[in-house]
């Protein structure tokens, strides 16, 4: 990505050259992950848009910036099971995001009042009842689920206030908002007679009917393959949204989830009418797409959206495909990603968010937060009231960390010009930048033992500054500088497990026209 301008912004390029040594003098201290990522604290000024470097979205002063953070499913609407919801403090969740050093997460909505079967049955016989949804309940007559049915040309307006206020709360903590205008999954598996589906006709006073049939799978809402009545409903809704949060500038649109497999029409319809309403308002968000369930990837990298949440893993280096714009940031998200995660080592966690950064993506984390998921002991979280508990489960606390530590070495990188180079060091994972002077390499060794690294990039004339770090404690040591020239260099941990080796030229990195 050589060429491109520095990520540092209006930052004198003379400083940069010196930046980068100072900030290498370090004690073998355990960073925390506040100091880790920086803390984002200030408000967010100008929409994202796309860089010059295809695998990461620039901020409004034209910086590279990746996006990572913790999401989970009731930052927006309300959950609790045996028909009580339980209020969120969402001050809170937003506190609990900055203290972990993070930057993005996600506002879900659920489509119906109550999903049957959710959480799976270990303790908790009955599902999860949401509120508010974005329509009025105002009669006459009762929906399946007991409460009013919906006017489905009347907006609940307090949903609309709850949404904005959330996305302006996180606005001004630094974070970005993905805002799911539908979540598609629960759609999926989560229905039944008594779920009280705004679109199933015994449940509106509109006569729109999604022909949901008990026994069967209710997503007709969204395989249809042409604009009917659902759609208009759907649209409606949609520059609703769009009107409520157009000028704030974190906003990035998620058209859906976990989407049955044969809604591709669909979410393409909305990446369409996205774009076509927000082309003619002030301001111009990002639209993602996340993969429809078992489907190739190769779906969303064809699309027209601007980022993806694919379903492998390890994101491919290059998330290009046929739509426009042709590359896509890549925003690896567990929830897709990584079923079972919970059955992990920590140390495992840390190698899929550390490989995706290394492979040139983002990562969200799909955090249980709040919610009380027995089976499996996917999430003891603390004292549990109707499936919502009062504090989070620290289990998940060395990956939430580390992904606040990943901010803060993005932060040390100059985005605007590293790229993927899996070939560089032995352990194939690598972000580097390799001019003949200012070439700098972030590798991440998965498990524990010596690597190599190829420094040949730069001559052996020129010296590499070296810093470890240890994912698992936050600790950073600095190691004696190398020189460069070397084509298999070899670096041994400080430490047993996985690393994350720095390296970078004693002059400091290349920025904008450098090498």
């Amino acid at each position: 990505m050589d060429g491109c301008i520095s990520r540092r912004g209006k930052v004198p390029l003379f400083l940069l050259a010196l930046s980068v040594p100072m900030a290498l003098i370090f004690s073998g201290i355990r960073l925390k992950a506040q100091s880790a990522a920086g803390s984002p604290t200030s408000p967010i000024t100008g929409e994202l848009r796309a860089s010059s470097n295809p695998h990461y979205f620039q901020d409004a002063h034209g910086v590279a910036i990746i996006l990572n953070g913790s999401q989970t499913w009731n930052t927006l609407q309300d959950w609790g099971t045996e028909g009580s919801v339980q209020t969120l403090d969402f001050g809170a969740f937003v506190k609990f995001l900055t203290a972990h050093g993070h930057n993005f997460t996600l506002l879900w909505t659920v489509e119906m009042p109550k999903m049957c079967g959710h959480p799976p049955p270990a303790t908790t016989p009955s599902g999860f009842t949401v509120s508010p949804l974005p329509w009025a309940r105002t009669g006459p007559g009762r929906a399946t689920d007991g409460g009013l049915k919906f006017d489905l040309t009347n907006f609940d307006q307090s949903f609309f206030d709850r949404l904005r206020t959330r996305v302006q709360a996180l606005n001004n903590t630094g974070i970005y908002a993905g805002v799911y205008l539908f979540t598609g999954e629960f759609l999926n598996i989560f229905r039944c007679p008594g779920d009280g589906y705004p679109l199933t006709g015994a449940n509106n006073i509109n006569d729109v009917d999604d022909g949901y049939v008990s026994g069967k799978q209710g997503i007709n809402a969204l395989t249809m393959t042409a604009p009917n009545a659902i759609t208009r409903v759907q649209d409606a809704y949609v520059e609703k949204v769009i009107d409520t949060l157009n000028d704030l500038p974190n906003v990035l649109w998620v058209v859906s989830e976990e989407a049955p497999s044969n809604s591709v029409w669909w979410n393409n319809h909305q990446i369409s009418h996205i774009r076509a309403y927000e082309s003619g308002k002030p301001h111009h968000h990002p639209i993602g797409y996340a993969a429809p369930i078992s489907t190739w990837d190769s779906i969303i990298y064809n699309s027209d959206a601007d980022w993806v949440a694919p379903s492998t893993i390890v994101s491919p280096a290059s998330s290009c495909g046929a739509g426009k714009p042709a590359c896509k940031v890549n925003v690896n998200d567990s929830d897709h990603s990584y079923f079972g995660i919970w059955k992990d080592t920590p140390q495992q966690n840390r190698n899929y968010a550390w490989e995706n950064f290394t492979t040139g993506n983002q990562v969200l984390f799909m955090d249980p937060y709040v919610v009380y998921l027995s089976r499996e002991n996917r999430n003891l979280c603390v004292s549990p009231t109707h499936s919502i508990c009062r504090a989070p489960d620290p289990r998940w606390d060395n990956l939430r960390d580390n992904l606040g530590y990943i901010l803060k070495y993005s932060h040390k990188l100059n985005l605007s010009r590293v790229a993927p180079r899996d070939t560089l060091s032995s352990t194939g994972f690598c972000l580097a930048q390799t001019p003949s002077a200012g070439a700098e390499y972030l590798i991440y060794a998965p498990a524990a033992g010596p690597f190599t690294v190829d420094l040949s990039a730069m001559p052996a004339t020129r010296t590499l500054a070296v810093e470890w770090f240890n994912p698992a404690t936050g600790s950073v040591i600095p190691g004696e500088p190398v020189p460069s020239g070397s084509s298999a260099r070899i670096f041994t941990p400080p430490f047993s497990g996985d690393a994350v080796l720095y390296l970078v030229d004693m002059a400091g990195h290349a920025a904008a026209g450098g090498g």
